[in-house]
């Protein structure tokens, strides 16, 4: 029973990480979305397999540096988001205990 209830929540799990993404996909502006572990490993993306294991490698080096400053800063405090804003291109790292969400975007103008 134990083993029908861990699929089932996985199931679900994976539903709503593919509604997510499907939801963020259809955002005006959004080039791809890709979800890695904090070790920067590709679960699923919208991208390229090459820009999506670039991605996965820096971003998640990133965020793992960047989370080290917020700690040694407040070490009660973590870090939750990076909003990176290039001339052509913006990225945003939400953060989990155990996965990134990167969402590649191009840039609105001012």
């Amino acid at each position: 029973m134990a083993q029908l209830e861990q699929h089932s929540t996985d199931a679900l799990q994976q539903i709503d990480v593919d509604d997510t993404i499907a939801r963020l996909s259809a955002k005006k502006g959004v080039e791809s979305v890709t979800v890695i572990t904090k070790e920067g490993q590709v679960i699923r993306t919208t991208a390229t397999a090459e820009q999506a294991e670039s991605h996965g490698k820096l971003l998640s080096k990133l965020a793992r540096d960047a989370a080290e400053i917020v700690e040694q800063l407040d070490d009660q405090d973590e870090l939750s988001f990076l909003r990176i804003r290039t001339t052509r291109h913006e990225l945003m790292v939400a953060l989990d205990h155990s996965y990134l969400l990167v969402v590649v975007q191009t840039p609105q103008k001012d």
